[in-house]
């Protein structure tokens, strides 16, 4: 008995090995294609993390003399906390929510600020609030769903449905009825000048996008393409995002069906099987079932924490306000656990008597990042106008020390990623400081400055004062491989010595110099 089944799981094993059995499915099962490895364990890194181990002397931060003494700013300390905010996330995956995160209308968002609030207080500053406000927009969010390639025996013996572990449903997706199946039609890349000319009416459709850097450069055309094939009759669209590993990508929405992102090893599988089905003239055959349970959201409720770091001088009562939003999709390490966790060691550092600024600085940790409707620094605006009228610049900290990840080799740098640093006014007092911090501490700026300042700091913009901000987006920008070990910790240190300085220099400043 024992060796009959010593037999079979060595006979199960190598079957495994070769790719055969997996999931149940036969060694000849979808024409001999080695079936997709699912999702595997979305909190760890999916690129080699391992090259860039033991580079020692190359990544160590750049600390001026005299400098050494600010401890708090040290790369190992804000690491800390980076894992620290990491971990409301993963909270959240825990209760149970397919799409997890920090997302603010949700009780992982609630847990988040009320830890910002507590360390604010632990580090003496004055004022501290968890202001509350309500969503003005409806939020979609997507419960439950389920995105099944359907076996069929013409594909080969014992193939078996297999659930494709990597997708995620794109926000406004909605299958009324909460299932549809229909047969697939590869319809190309979304580089190509046009769409085929093939047939997709009642068909799902599948097309394949490959960004050079995050989804975020492939939003206008991949939506745009996934709005004309639903005009031309297709019931749903597939986003076959080739990346490395099999992550999720939250990304793109309101393609005008339902629409749904894969990961790049399920996407090769099912663009893999596509060819082979037509080939063997078997395309018809070639079904997909999706699930999805979707629901439209009202009655939110958003959440800021601040807390104020008073001046040395007042400076008629002028101050600074540091943001950095603290929700995320999924683990949200650099998008955005880093700014986060920066802010904060900014916050207890300028909090110190001996490091008090001219100005009195602000500190805001921001909701609504990410939810429609629920815009953190827009309703810090409304709601504190009597602050917000004498702040003379907002600075915006979002995506500041993950490593420099190569798309083209999948393989990791020794160095940040980087990042564009915007000045809204381009004030040359603020790029003279900006290009003095970058001389001093080595922090990875792109050397031409600009005005550009996406994101939060459009809830700013009715201040009419200087917003600055440096930021990217990298490969890993709102997908499951943006966990906490894709985080530098010398960049950390760089970005909290950078941003530190670059905040006590405007604090010093004359406002017609700031605000020219």
């Amino acid at each position: 008995m024992r060796t009959g089944r010593r037999l079979f799981l060595l006979a199960c094993a190598a079957a495994l090995a070769a790719g055969g059995i997996l999931h149940g499915q036969g060694p000849g099962a979808w024409f001999g294609l080695a079936l997709p490895p699912g999702l595997g364990d979305p909190h760890k890194p999916v690129v080699p993390m391992a090259s860039v181990a033991g580079i020692g002397t190359v990544l160590r931060a750049r600390v001026p003399s005299g400098e050494g003494v600010f401890r708090e700013l040290q790369g190992a300390t804000i690491k800390r906390d980076v894992e620290t905010i990491v971990g409301f996330s993963r909270q959240s995956r825990a209760a149970g929510n397919k799409v997890w995160g920090r997302v603010t209308g949700f009780p992982s968002a609630v847990a988040t600020m009320t830890w910002v609030a507590e360390q604010f207080t632990a580090a003496g500053l004055n004022n501290v609030l968890v202001q509350q406000y309500e969503g003005t927009a409806p939020f979609w969010w997507a419960k439950t769903w389920e995105v099944r390639l359907l076996g069929d025996a013409s594909f080969g013996a014992g193939s078996r449905d297999v659930v494709l572990e990597s997708a995620i449903p794109v926000s406004g997706s909605q299958i009324p009825g909460g299932m549809l199946s229909a047969p697939l039609v590869y319809v190309g890349p979304t580089t190509d000048a046009a769409l085929p000319n093939v047939d997709v009416k009642g068909k799902i459709a599948v097309q394949h996008l490959k960004p050079a850097s995050g989804a975020y450069s492939e939003r206008t055309r991949t939506v745009e393409r996934a709005r004309e094939l639903t005009k031309r009759g297709a019931v749903a669209v597939l986003n076959v995002v080739e990346q490395t590993g099999n992550m999720h990508v939250r990304d793109f929405g309101n393609c005008g069906a339902p629409c749904f992102n894969l990961g790049g090893a399920d996407g090769k599988f099912v663009e893999a099987a596509i060819q082979k089905a037509g080939a063997a003239g078997k395309g018809g055959a070639l079904r997909l079932q999706l699930r999805l349970e979707a629901e439209v959201m009202t009655g939110l409720k958003g959440q800021n924490a601040m807390g104020v770091v008073p001046g040395r001088s007042g400076a008629d009562g002028e101050n600074i306000i540091v943001n950095a939003h603290a929700d995320g999709w999924f683990d949200a390490a650099g998008d955005n656990a880093d700014g986060l966790a920066v802010l904060l060691a900014m916050a207890r550092h300028f909090m110190k008597p001996e490091n008090q600024p001219e100005r009195t600085l602000v500190f805001v940790a921001s909701g609504g990042h990410h939810s429609p409707g629920l815009n953190g620094p827009a309703n810090f605006v409304r709601m504190n106008p009597a602050l917000t009228g004498k702040t003379v610049l907002v600075l915006n900290l979002e995506h500041i020390a993950q490593f420099s990840i190569r798309s083209s080799t999948w393989t990791v740098e020794p160095d940040e990623q980087a990042m564009s640093f915007g000045i809204s006014n381009e004030s040359p007092a603020l790029i003279d400081i900006g290009k003095r911090g970058v001389e001093r501490y080595g922090f990875n700026l792109n050397p031409t400055f600009s005005s550009g300042v996406p994101g939060d700091l459009g809830g700013y913009q009715p201040l009419g004062v200087a917003r600055v901000q440096a930021i990217h987006s990298g490969p890993m920008y709102h997908t499951t491989g943006d966990v906490a070990d894709t985080i530098s910790v010398p960049g950390l240190e760089r970005a909290a010595r950078f941003f530190t300085f670059f905040v006590t220099e405007v604090s010093k400043t004359e406002r017609n110099h700031i605000n020219p």
